[in-house]
C-alpha cells in the first residue's frame, strides 16, 4: 500500500538529484497509511455469548470500532495484533463467494460464501471472522449447523464432529449493508461506498465486515466471485473474468482467482466501469478496470505496465499470477492498495505526475505481499520494504543518471524508528517502509548485487503462494551469503539509533 502526498522513496531519491517530487508529510506518516494510522485490530470487542436466529430482517448499518491491539486469543490465528482474527483448527482451501448488489436502490448485499476446507484438528466446533451482517443460514456438509454469534467471532457447530484431516465444506448466508468498520483513528476499512461505486479496502482487517472467512494472512485460499449486479453497472474482482451473462436486466460476473491469496487482498469493485482488456504480456494477461468516463485517459496512464512488468521481473523471477492490471476509483481516496492481481488506485494518485512510482510500489507488492505473504503482521516490513525498495530499482534500471546509493546515503540521514516489531498502531508509519528499503539496501552492500539478487530471487521462489518471516528471511540469506547475515539485519530492523550506510 502507498499513500499520496507522502514522497516515496523513488521519488525521494529524484528529489535528491533535482527532480521535483510530491510534499512529505511528518516523519512518520506513511505512504500506505490513510488519514490515520491503520492502527486496527479485530472488531470483535464484546465477549459476551450471543446466539443469532436465522432471520431475513436486515440489520441497520452501525460503525464498530476495533480494538488496538492485545494478547493472542484462542480464537483467533495466534497473532498479537489482530488477537481474534483467523482461526485455529482448519485451513481454508478455497472461498465460492457469491454476491447479489443492487446499486443504486440499496446499499444491502446478500452473500452466499461456500467455504472449503481442511481440518488440523478434530472439530466439534470451529469459529468464522464476521462482523454485522444477518446470518440466514450456515450449513456444513449439507447438514444444518447451529452458530453462536461474539462480537465478530461466528461460532460453528457441525451437526457431527469433523475428523482431523478431512475436507468439509461451509456455507453460510447473510445480508444486510456492510457494517461501517473503522479502526482506533476513525479510518473506514472493509466494504465500502463513494457515490454510486462500491469497493473494498480490506488491509489489515477488514475483510470481516463483508466475507465470513478465516481473516489472517496466514490463512490463504483461491476464491471465485460470482457477482450478480443490474446491467447497467460492471462487478470487477482479482483474477480472471471467466464470464458475464446476462438475464433478465442482470448481470453475472465470475471471476476465478485461483492462486492462494490471503483476505486483505480481496477485491470488489461495483459501479460504472470499462474493463480495458489488453494483449498478453509474455505470459501474463494484463487488464485493467477502470471508470468509464475516464478509460481512454487512464489507458494511456498505465501503458507501461508491460514494462514495469518487464523491469521487476528481470530483478525478482517470474511474475507470480497469470493476471494483472489497475482498478482505478473515481474518488480521492489518497492511497494504493495491492490487492492482488488488480490494484487499486484512486483517480488522485492514478492522474498525479508520480503515477509511475505508486504503480511500480503495487506491482512489487505481487510478488512481495501478495506472492510471499507476511505470516504474522509484525513482519509488515517484509512486504512494504522490498516494495519501496523496488521503487529506487525501477530508477536505478530505467534513469541512466539516477544514482541509488546516493539516494539510501540521503535517505539514511532522517530518523527512522525501529521496526522490527513495530505494534498494531505504527504498522503503516514511513519507518517501516523507508527503514525497510535501507536494510535491504544495507544488506545489498554486504553481501554484494550477485548474492543479494539471487537471496531476493531465492526468497520469491521458494516462498512463493506462501507465507514467510523475518527467521527465514535471515535464514535464507545466510545460507547463500554463507555466513551469519542475522547481526546485520537485526540491527538494520532493531538498533535505535540507526545504524549508518557503508556505502
Amino acid at each position: 500500500m502507498i499513500r499520496a502526498g507522502r514522497a516515496a522513496l523513488g521519488a525521494l531519491a529524484l528529489a535528491v538529484l533535482g527532480a521535483a517530487c510530491s510534499a512529505t508529510p511528518s516523519a512518520e506518516r506513511a505512504p500506505g497509511a490513510p488519514t490515520s494510522t491503520r492502527v486496527a485490530a479485530a472488531a470483535a470487542v464484546e465477549r459476551s455469548a450471543t446466539t443469532v436466529a436465522p432471520t431475513t430482517t436486515s440489520p441497520a448499518p452501525s460503525t464498530i470500532t476495533s480494538t488496538l491491539r492485545g494478547p493472542a486469543d484462542p480464537a483467533g490465528a495466534g497473532d498479537a495484533y489482530f488477537p481474534l482474527l483467523g482461526n485455529g483448527g482448519f485451513d481454508v482451501a478455497h472461498y465460492d463467494v457469491a454476491i447479489i448488489a443492487n446499486p443504486p436502490a440499496t446499499t444491502d448485499i446478500v452473500v452466499r460464501a461456500t467455504i472449503t476446507a481442511v481440518a488440523t484438528a478434530t472439530l466439534a466446533t470451529f469459529d468464522l471472522d464476521l462482523t454485522g451482517m444477518t446470518i440466514t443460514s450456515v450449513a456444513v456438509d449439507g447438514g444444518a449447523a447451529t452458530f453462536t454469534r461474539y462480537g465478530a467471532e461466528v461460532v460453528i457447530v457441525p451437526a457431527l464432529t469433523i475428523s482431523f484431516g478431512a475436507t468439509f465444506v461451509t456455507i453460510i448466508e447473510y445480508s444486510g449493508t456492510p457494517a461501517r468498520l473503522v479502526d482506533a483513528e476513525q479510518t473506514v476499512i472493509g466494504w465500502q461506498r463513494v457515490g454510486t461505486t462500491s469497493f473494498v479496502v480490506s488491509e489489515p482487517n477488514g475483510a470481516h465486515n463483508w466475507l465470513a472467512s478465516s481473516d489472517h494472512p496466514s490463512d490463504k485460499a483461491a476464491f471465485t466471485f460470482r457477482i450478480e449486479v443490474p446491467s447497467a453497472v460492471t462487478a470487477a474482482a482479482n483474477g480472471h473474468l471467466m464470464s458475464a451473462v446476462e438475464a433478465n436486466g442482470r448481470t453475472t460476473y465470475v471471476w476465478d482467482a485461483p492462486e492462494p491469496m490471503a483476505t486483505y487482498l480481496a477485491i470488489v469493485a461495483i459501479g460504472a466501469f470499462t474493463i480495458v482488456d489488453e494483449a498478453t504480456h509474455g505470459n501474463v494477461h494484463i487488464r485493467h478496470v477502470f471508470p468509464t468516463p475516464l478509460a481512454s485517459q487512464l489507458t494511456s496512464v498505465f501503458a507501461r505496465t508491460g514494462e514495469m512488468l518487464d523491469v521487476l521481473t528481470s530483478l525478482f523471477g517470474p511474475y507470480p499470477f497469470a493476471d494483472y492490471g489497475a482498478l482505478v476509483i473515481d474518488a480521492r481516496l489518497g492511497y494504493a492498495l495491492e490487492t492482488q492481481t488488480l490494484a487499486l488506485f484512486d483517480r488522485q494518485i492514478a492522474l498525479s505526475s508520480s503515477t509511475d512510482i505508486f504503480q511500480v510500489h503495487e506491482l512489487a507488492h505481487q510478488w512481495f505481499g501478495n506472492s510471499v505473504t507476511a505470516r504474522l503482521w509484525r513482519d509488515i516490513w517484509l512486504n512494504e520494504g522490498f516494495a519501496t525498495y523496488a521503487e529506487s530499482l525501477w530508477h536505478e534500471r530505467t534513469d541512466a543518471s539516477f544514482d541509488i546509493d546516493a539516494s539510501m546515503r540521503s535517505l539514511a540521514r532522517r530518523t527512522f524508528a525501529p521496526i522490527r516489531d513495530p505494534g498494531p498502531d505504527a504498522m503503516f508509519t514511513r519507518s517501516v517502509y523507508d527503514r525497510g528499503a535501507l536494510a535491504l539496501h544495507a544488506l545489498r552492500i554486504d553481501v554484494g548485487d550477485e548474492t543479494f539478487f539471487a537471496i531476493v530471487r531465492s526468497w520469491v521462489a521458494e516462498r512463493a503462494r506462501s507465507n514467510g518471516s523475518t527467521e527465514e528471511l535471515i535464514a535464507l540469506a545466510s545460507r547463500l551469503a554463507g555466513r551469519d547475515i542475522g547481526p546485520l539485519v537485526e540491527r538494520w530492523l532493531s538498533a535505535d539509533p540507526m545504524p549508518a550506510l557503508t556505502r
